[in-house]
Protein backbone atom coordinates (compact mmCIF):
# COMPACT_ATOMS: atom_id res chain seq x y z
CA UNK A 1 0.00 0.00 0.00
CA UNK A 2 2.57 2.41 1.20
CA UNK A 3 4.57 1.74 -2.65
CA UNK A 4 1.15 2.27 -4.32
CA UNK A 5 0.86 5.77 -2.52
CA UNK A 6 4.56 6.95 -3.47
CA UNK A 7 3.96 5.95 -7.03
CA UNK A 8 0.65 8.19 -6.85
CA UNK A 9 2.31 10.74 -5.43
CA UNK A 10 5.06 10.75 -8.19
CA UNK A 11 2.51 10.45 -10.98
CA UNK A 12 1.07 13.62 -9.27
CA UNK A 13 3.93 15.46 -8.72
CA UNK A 14 5.22 14.92 -12.77
CA UNK A 15 1.75 15.86 -14.19
CA UNK A 16 1.85 19.26 -12.35
CA UNK A 17 5.08 19.60 -13.34
CA UNK A 18 4.10 19.08 -17.24
CA UNK A 19 1.19 21.46 -16.64
CA UNK A 20 3.50 24.04 -15.47
CA UNK A 21 5.92 23.40 -18.52
CA UNK A 22 3.10 23.75 -20.56
CA UNK A 23 1.70 27.00 -19.50
CA UNK A 24 5.43 28.17 -19.78
CA UNK A 25 5.42 27.13 -23.22
CA UNK A 26 2.40 29.12 -24.16
CA UNK A 27 3.64 32.10 -22.60
CA UNK A 28 6.84 32.09 -24.60
CA UNK A 29 5.06 31.34 -27.68
CA UNK A 30 2.86 34.36 -26.92
CA UNK A 31 5.82 36.69 -26.04
CA UNK A 32 9.03 35.84 -27.45
CA UNK A 33 12.76 36.44 -26.65
CA UNK A 34 15.56 35.35 -28.15
CA UNK A 35 19.54 35.96 -28.48
CA UNK A 36 19.57 38.71 -25.40
CA UNK A 37 16.30 38.15 -23.58
CA UNK A 38 17.41 39.82 -20.76
CA UNK A 39 18.48 43.39 -22.09
CA UNK A 40 16.77 46.01 -22.99
CA UNK A 41 17.75 48.87 -25.67
CA UNK A 42 18.39 52.59 -25.78
CA UNK A 43 16.00 54.73 -27.76
CA UNK A 44 18.05 57.34 -28.65
CA UNK A 45 18.81 55.65 -32.33
CA UNK A 46 16.70 56.39 -34.95
CA UNK A 47 13.78 54.39 -35.59
CA UNK A 48 12.67 52.37 -38.84
CA UNK A 49 9.15 50.36 -38.59
CA UNK A 50 8.67 47.81 -41.57
CA UNK A 51 5.39 45.99 -41.71
CA UNK A 52 4.31 43.51 -44.30
CA UNK A 53 0.17 43.21 -44.44
CA UNK A 54 -2.18 41.57 -46.27
CA UNK A 55 -4.18 44.59 -47.11
CA UNK A 56 -1.45 46.62 -48.42
CA UNK A 57 -0.49 43.47 -50.79
CA UNK A 58 -3.64 42.58 -52.06
CA UNK A 59 -6.72 44.38 -54.31
CA UNK A 60 -9.86 44.04 -53.11
CA UNK A 61 -12.48 44.62 -56.23
CA UNK A 62 -15.67 45.29 -54.12
CA UNK A 63 -14.56 46.62 -50.56
CA UNK A 64 -18.33 46.66 -49.24
CA UNK A 65 -18.57 42.65 -50.04
CA UNK A 66 -15.81 42.20 -47.61
CA UNK A 67 -17.41 40.72 -43.50
CA UNK A 68 -15.42 42.85 -41.57
CA UNK A 69 -16.55 40.45 -38.75
CA UNK A 70 -14.70 37.56 -40.36
CA UNK A 71 -11.04 36.74 -38.80
CA UNK A 72 -10.22 35.33 -42.51
CA UNK A 73 -11.21 38.51 -44.26
CA UNK A 74 -11.17 41.45 -41.75
CA UNK A 75 -7.01 42.25 -42.30
CA UNK A 76 -7.67 42.27 -46.43
CA UNK A 77 -8.74 45.73 -46.00
CA UNK A 78 -6.63 48.61 -45.32
CA UNK A 79 -5.42 49.13 -42.42
CA UNK A 80 -4.16 45.79 -42.12
CA UNK A 81 -3.37 44.00 -38.84
CA UNK A 82 0.30 44.38 -38.65
CA UNK A 83 -0.09 47.90 -39.70
CA UNK A 84 -2.54 48.64 -36.92
CA UNK A 85 0.28 47.37 -34.52
CA UNK A 86 2.84 49.47 -36.26
CA UNK A 87 1.02 52.36 -36.13
CA UNK A 88 0.22 51.96 -32.21
CA UNK A 89 4.09 51.69 -31.81
CA UNK A 90 4.75 54.98 -34.06
CA UNK A 91 2.20 56.67 -31.43
CA UNK A 92 5.00 55.62 -28.30
CA UNK A 93 8.66 55.89 -30.24
CA UNK A 94 8.15 57.94 -33.25
CA UNK A 95 10.15 56.61 -36.48
CA UNK A 96 9.18 56.22 -40.39
CA UNK A 97 7.27 53.61 -41.51
CA UNK A 98 7.97 51.29 -44.71
CA UNK A 99 4.76 49.04 -45.57
CA UNK A 100 6.64 46.35 -47.08
CA UNK A 101 4.47 45.45 -50.93
CA UNK A 102 5.41 43.05 -53.46
CA UNK A 103 5.60 43.22 -57.33
CA UNK A 104 3.18 40.57 -57.65
CA UNK A 105 -0.19 40.96 -55.23
CA UNK A 106 -1.81 38.25 -53.49
CA UNK A 107 -5.16 36.99 -54.13
CA UNK A 108 -8.00 38.57 -51.46
CA UNK A 109 -9.60 35.36 -51.60
CA UNK A 110 -8.62 33.92 -47.96
CA UNK A 111 -8.02 30.37 -49.27
CA UNK A 112 -6.09 31.30 -52.42
CA UNK A 113 -3.95 33.97 -50.60
CA UNK A 114 -2.57 30.96 -48.48
CA UNK A 115 -2.00 28.39 -51.05
CA UNK A 116 0.11 30.78 -52.88
CA UNK A 117 1.97 31.37 -49.13
CA UNK A 118 2.38 27.72 -48.70
CA UNK A 119 4.17 27.10 -52.10
CA UNK A 120 5.73 30.18 -51.43
CA UNK A 121 7.45 29.26 -48.32
CA UNK A 122 7.53 25.40 -49.23
CA UNK A 123 9.97 27.00 -52.55
CA UNK A 124 11.85 29.22 -50.17
CA UNK A 125 10.34 31.54 -52.85
CA UNK A 126 11.87 35.65 -52.03
CA UNK A 127 8.80 38.04 -53.66
CA UNK A 128 9.91 41.10 -55.81
CA UNK A 129 9.54 43.98 -53.18
CA UNK A 130 8.08 47.38 -55.37
CA UNK A 131 10.42 49.76 -52.99
CA UNK A 132 13.41 50.30 -50.93
CA UNK A 133 14.60 51.79 -47.81
CA UNK A 134 17.13 54.31 -49.24
CA UNK A 135 18.95 55.48 -46.05
CA UNK A 136 18.61 52.31 -44.12
CA UNK A 137 22.13 52.97 -42.00
CA UNK A 138 20.85 55.23 -41.11
CA UNK A 139 18.82 53.42 -38.40
CA UNK A 140 19.62 51.47 -35.38
CA UNK A 141 16.53 50.06 -34.86
CA UNK A 142 13.84 48.46 -36.92
CA UNK A 143 10.65 47.22 -35.82
CA UNK A 144 9.48 44.07 -38.03
CA UNK A 145 5.78 43.21 -38.19
CA UNK A 146 4.32 40.42 -40.39
CA UNK A 147 1.20 38.36 -39.82
CA UNK A 148 1.76 34.36 -39.19
CA UNK A 149 1.51 32.39 -42.35
CA UNK A 150 1.89 28.85 -42.19
CA UNK A 151 3.59 29.14 -38.74
CA UNK A 152 6.27 31.47 -40.36
CA UNK A 153 6.93 34.85 -41.48
CA UNK A 154 5.90 35.80 -45.35
CA UNK A 155 8.56 35.35 -47.63
CA UNK A 156 8.21 39.05 -48.60
CA UNK A 157 10.19 39.24 -44.80
CA UNK A 158 13.06 37.48 -45.87
CA UNK A 159 12.74 39.36 -49.29
CA UNK A 160 13.18 42.62 -47.52
CA UNK A 161 16.00 42.00 -44.35
CA UNK A 162 18.26 40.42 -47.18
CA UNK A 163 18.18 43.57 -49.33
CA UNK A 164 20.33 44.98 -46.94
CA UNK A 165 23.04 44.94 -44.36
CA UNK A 166 21.18 44.63 -40.79
CA UNK A 167 24.27 43.56 -39.14
CA UNK A 168 24.45 45.17 -35.64
CA UNK A 169 21.11 46.59 -35.98
CA UNK A 170 18.41 46.09 -33.23
CA UNK A 171 15.37 44.11 -34.96
CA UNK A 172 12.35 43.67 -32.92
CA UNK A 173 9.71 41.31 -34.24
CA UNK A 174 6.20 42.02 -34.07
CA UNK A 175 2.96 39.59 -35.75
CA UNK A 176 -0.81 39.55 -35.53
CA UNK A 177 -1.39 35.85 -35.18
CA UNK A 178 -4.38 33.55 -35.42
CA UNK A 179 -4.46 30.38 -33.19
CA UNK A 180 -0.75 29.47 -33.99
CA UNK A 181 0.58 31.94 -31.78
CA UNK A 182 4.15 33.49 -33.58
CA UNK A 183 4.80 29.87 -34.43
CA UNK A 184 8.43 29.25 -35.58
CA UNK A 185 8.93 32.79 -37.23
CA UNK A 186 11.19 34.15 -34.69
CA UNK A 187 13.70 30.93 -34.95
CA UNK A 188 13.32 31.57 -38.90
CA UNK A 189 14.58 35.35 -38.02
CA UNK A 190 17.18 34.76 -36.17
CA UNK A 191 18.20 32.24 -38.75
CA UNK A 192 18.41 34.71 -41.44
CA UNK A 193 19.94 37.55 -39.40
CA UNK A 194 22.93 35.89 -37.45
CA UNK A 195 24.42 39.35 -37.09
CA UNK A 196 21.39 41.45 -35.41
CA UNK A 197 20.19 42.00 -32.53
CA UNK A 198 16.72 40.45 -31.65
CA UNK A 199 14.66 41.61 -28.62
CA UNK A 200 11.71 40.45 -27.18
CA UNK A 201 8.74 39.73 -29.64
CA UNK A 202 5.63 40.98 -29.58
CA UNK A 203 2.05 39.09 -30.68
CA UNK A 204 -1.43 39.82 -30.83
CA UNK A 205 -4.29 37.63 -31.86
CA UNK A 206 -5.90 38.90 -34.80
CA UNK A 207 -9.42 39.50 -33.50
CA UNK A 208 -7.76 41.37 -30.48
CA UNK A 209 -5.60 43.66 -32.65
CA UNK A 210 -8.02 46.75 -32.42
CA UNK A 211 -7.63 46.56 -28.66
CA UNK A 212 -4.17 45.95 -28.17
CA UNK A 213 -2.77 49.12 -27.41
CA UNK A 214 -2.12 49.14 -23.88
CA UNK A 215 -0.19 45.88 -24.45
CA UNK A 216 1.78 47.44 -26.91
CA UNK A 217 2.74 50.25 -24.46
CA UNK A 218 3.55 47.85 -21.72
CA UNK A 219 5.56 45.99 -24.29
CA UNK A 220 7.67 48.86 -25.50
CA UNK A 221 8.26 49.69 -21.89
CA UNK A 222 9.62 46.48 -21.00
CA UNK A 223 11.85 46.64 -23.88
CA UNK A 224 12.76 50.70 -22.52
CA UNK A 225 11.93 52.42 -25.59
CA UNK A 226 9.26 54.00 -23.02
CA UNK A 227 9.78 54.90 -19.64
Amino acid sequence: MKKIKCLLFVFCVCLLSACQSNDNVSKVNEQQSVSVPNETISSDGKILIAYFTWADNTHVDDPSSVDVDASTSASVLAPGNTEKVAHFIQEQVGGDMFSIIVDEPYSSDYDECLDRASDELAQQTRPTIVDTVENMDEYDVIFLGYPNWWSSCPMAIFSFIESYDLSNKTIIPFCAHGTGGLGRSIEDLQDALPHSKLLYAFGVYRPDTDSCQDDVNQWLSDIGMVD
